[in-house]
């Protein structure tokens, strides 16, 4: 009875509506994963040895607290980015319980580290992680029990809870308790908590010395929230190789020494790093000892077989024609066939990504009757304006020009000067002649409005790293609307010595998009070509 129904449902098949639909809208339109995007379908069988891994250190993390460290090695396009919305879609299904994927895109330059960790932990979780975080001190106090909301209980709950978390941790108490006790400067202590720069008065408010952007206190607020959380947190570290291929050994190094530091004195956090096959071993010898006996065995990805290509459109086609509200043609791989599957099979060899770019312009070509043309490039990172990123991006610039230009720019890490993780120095050499460049990026959320008090405080390390001379020139990122007094007088200071890039967010997205992909544009070319011509 089957058979027949089926012979007519094909009778019946209707294929020139069909190649219409899909005509007016394609399908199968990415062919990479992006941390920012998620990936509608997945084929389990190449990262089943991953998941078991990651499960099992979650596992532990659940059992007892304490953090553990997964590698997960691929080549290029094997599904490392989309290894992270699988373990994403998994949160809740877990058996021992639910956890919290954050997905961290490797920081390219190693400078502020651990506030670029802050960034996207925040962004995942949302002020919800500042409440569990809350609770858990308040739960800390067997005196104050509730909700309680008078400033006294605020002292009461500080004074006792300091014995727990002096030092740095308490300017991070502090701000977690008067978000909960003192509604007068709840708003305050989020702004605190955010990352935003606070001016002397408002500081004084909330009681605090620090700000978050310095490291060690970005740390010390990270092992709190970490503890803190309802859930283990899942930090999805992609491409930790980031800063190897950026800045060599000494960026690697610097980079693994934060992860080290976040497995060392966090709780309740499983740590997974991708990594290509290709460079793990180098990525291996630079980091130390301890880092090493830390580390699980690396586990890895497998290539597609041939069922796995054809489950995969299978199942994107499925899911194609419930969004189109009709029902699936007869053959589940339409407008596919299997000699098609066959071909990305044996072009790609297994690779999904490679696959998938076959796939896609062979479709194209079915619905219009054309020949198979090459698919655009498609951007395979994620841009996050945090001040690494920005950072680097200045930093790439100046190197891409300076190789023009027969200068040699290069990241310096030295004692004394990678000390100051706020600040990159930079190394740029012509000849017999060397010049050091600091930079510095304002840590905003929104480049559009302006960088207040976070520009000042920028603008401020530069000028602390001149008078000290740890560099000759200095460069400062800075939204384009950003004024005011204290920021102006320094910057007047510093004169010729200081280059102010003003950036807006659509700039600040171009700048990264031109030094990642090394296609600068005129002006911002021009820009770097004149920053190097006042150095030599």
């Amino acid at each position: 009875m089957d058979e027949e129904a089926n012979e007519k449902q094909e009778t019946e098949f209707d294929s020139e509506m069909y190649l219409e639909i899909l005509r007016e809208n394609p399908p199968m339109k990415r062919y990479v994963s992006r941390g920012d995007i998620p990936d509608s379908v997945d084929i389990e069988g190449p990262h089943e040895d991953a998941d078991r891994a990651i499960f099992r250190a979650l596992r532990f993390v659940m059992s007892d607290g304490t953090p553990r460290f997964q590698p997960v090695l691929g080549s290029a396009g094997l599904g490392k980015t989309h290894l992270f919305w699988a373990l994403k879609d998994k949160e809740n299904e877990f058996g021992r319980g639910s956890y919290l994927a954050v997905y961290v895109p490797s920081p390219p330059a190693p400078v502020r580290v651990p506030l670029h960790f802050h960034a996207c932990l925040v962004d995942e979780a949302g002020e919800e992680i500042f409440e569990s975080a809350t609770d858990m001190l308040i739960t800390k106090m067997r005196d104050v029990k509730g909700e309680p909301t008078e400033i006294y209980d605020y002292n009461l709950a500080l004074n006792r809870l300091l014995v727990d978390y002096p030092g740095i941790s308490a300017d991070v108490v502090k701000a977690l308790l008067r978000y909960r006790l003192d509604p007068g400067n709840k708003d305050l202590a989020r702004r605190w908590l955010l990352g935003d720069a606070l001016d002397e008065e408002e500081m004084e408010r909330l009681d605090v010395r620090t700000i978050l952007e310095d490291d060690d206190v970005t740390m010390a607020t990270l092992k709190l929230l970490f503890e803190g959380s309802d859930q283990p947190i899942l930090l999805f570290i992609d491409e930790m190789e980031g800063p190897y291929n950026t800045h060599g050994e000494e960026g690697e190094r610097h980079f693994l020494e934060i992860i080290k530091m976040i497995y060392h004195e966090g709780t309740n956090v499983a740590i997974v790093t991708s990594c290509l096959t290709d460079i793990w071993d180098r990525i291996f010898e630079i980091a130390d000892e301890p880092t090493k006996t830390r580390m699980e065995e690396p586990v890895h990805l497998r290539k597609f077989e041939r069922e796995d290509i054809e489950r995969f459109i299978i199942e994107s086609m499925t899911k194609y024609w419930t969004e189109q509200n009709i029902v699936p043609p007869p053959n589940p791989t339409y407008p596919l066939g299997k000699k098609h599957i066959e071909e990305a099979f044996e072009i790609s060899k297994g690779n999904p990504r490679e696959a998938l770019r076959h796939l896609i312009p062979l479709i194209d070509s079915i619905l219009f009757e054309t020949e198979p043309e090459p698919i655009e490039p498609q951007a395979d990172y994620v841009i996050k304006l945090t001040a690494p990123v920005v950072i680097n991006s200045i930093a790439a610039g100046l190197q891409q020009i300076g190789e023009q230009e027969d200068i040699q720019v290069s990241l310096m890490v030295a004692k004394g000067v990678a000390d100051r993780q706020a600040t990159a120095i930079l190394r740029a050499e012509k000849g017999d002649t060397a010049k050091r460049i600091a930079i510095d990026v304002a840590n905003v959320k929104d480049w559009n409005r302006s960088g207040g008090v976070a520009a000042y405080y920028s603008v401020k390390r530069l000028k602390e790293i001149m008078d000290k001379d740890e560099a000759d020139f200095a460069i400062v990122a800075v939204p384009e609307e950003t004024g005011g007094t204290k920021f102006q007088a320094i910057s007047d200071d510093l004169d010729e010595k200081l280059t102010s890039l003003k950036l807006t967010e659509e700039s600040a997205r171009s700048l990264v998009r031109g030094t990642t992909e090394e296609k600068l544009d005129a002006f911002q070319s021009q820009v770097f070509k004149d920053i190097l011509s006042k150095l030599f």
